[in-house]
């Protein structure tokens, strides 16, 4: 075998190798499942059950929860299809199903599985659930509904400025009349 085949040979081999094990050139690569890539409906139904298991007890009623997760305008879109294929990756080595088949448990045990992984999957996985508790917590398509889950009423509507129980958030008067002096 010449040189020059042997070099190119072992070039492949390592880059095939660090494809695999590296995070950053895998995504730069795209060397993740095809089907990521190209179905959109996969992505987002792989999103839906994260969002499910990193917000407890939230309804999507009428709303998408993966939204944010897909939104161009947030840098995390680039990486949702890689996002998802890694999640459903994890989900088939550790219980053999997609991660949206998955139980609650279990997929708490995948996403616990990808913080636990390599620096730069970790921080994809904080992304992702800091991303989601914003978009449902913060109501940032829709802040006039609100968040029910954390007793968010949703925006000024106008009016009175008031609480529903401002013993619960106020100080106590100083005199018996309210004054503070």
């Amino acid at each position: 075998m010449e040189r020059r085949a042997v070099v190119r040979y072992l070039a492949v081999l390592l880059a095939g190798v660090a494809t695999e094990a590296c995070t950053p050139l895998r995504i730069l690569t795209r060397s993740f499942p095809a089907e990521f890539q190209h179905d959109r409906e996969l992505v987002e139904r792989t999103l839906r059950a994260f969002t499910a298991a990193v917000i407890p007890g939230f309804e999507p009623g009428n709303t998408n929860p993966a939204r944010a997760l897909l939104d161009h305008r947030y840098p995390f879109a680039a990486y949702a299809p890689f996002f998802a294929a890694d999640l459903s990756r994890r989900a088939d080595d550790r219980f053999a199903a997609p991660f949206d088949a998955l139980t609650l448990e279990q997929r708490t045990a995948v996403i616990l599985a990808g913080l636990d992984a390599d620096g730069t999957t970790r921080k994809l996985y904080r992304g992702a659930i800091y991303l989601t508790q914003v978009a449902i917590y913060a109501g940032i398509y829709d802040d006039s509904a609100g968040c029910a889950l954390i007793g968010f009423p949703g925006r000024y509507r106008g009016g009175t400025i008031s609480y529903d129980d401002p013993a619960l958030f106020l100080p106590k008067p100083r005199t018996s009349r309210g004054n503070a002096a």
